[in-house]
């Protein structure tokens, strides 16, 4: 007789407001960043901060579409905070040349022209340099802790 599966926590069904739901995410990630950089552990501490930022666009993307839209739902299922933000745009304004013009703006103003895209699995996995033939890893001090706080 095989025993049965065990689950970590249950879910719950039918959630009412999921832009919402993401923000509260949203706010517990932000939380979670902070309690971790205060212990001095950048890299969590940021991973969870980049977590808040997805979310957060995520939740301003929610709040604006349909989220039992097939299209948006597959539309969402990336960690890359560049393609989310671009999505973003994209509802957001038809117009081409002013996507553009809102993309620079961003770049500036909010995101500090700090490339977000790949920073996700950056801060979590060992990575292959073709170039140098060799491995490396992202380290994160209190100064890039402080840089992707001030973003999200």
């Amino acid at each position: 007789m095989t025993t049965p599966r065990a689950y970590i926590g249950r879910f719950e069904h039918h959630l009412r407001d999921v832009a919402a739901e993401y923000r509260t995410l949203t706010q517990e990630d932000e939380q979670v960043g902070k309690l971790l950089i205060g212990r001095q552990q950048y890299r969590h501490g940021v991973y969870f901060l980049v977590q808040a930022m997805e979310k957060y666009v995520r939740s301003t993307i929610f709040g604006l579409v349909n989220p039992n839209t097939a299209y948006f739902r597959q539309r969402i299922l990336t960690h890359n905070l560049d393609d989310l933000l671009a999505f973003l745009r994209e509802i957001v304004c038809g117009n081409v040349e002013l996507r553009e013009q809102i993309r620079l703006q961003m770049q500036d103003h909010v995101l500090g022209r700090v490339k977000f895209g790949a920073l996700h699995n950056d801060l979590r996995y060992p990575k292959f340099d073709e170039r140098r033939g060799s491995y490396f890893v992202l380290q994160v001090e209190r100064k890039d802790a402080d840089t992707v706080y001030a973003r999200l």
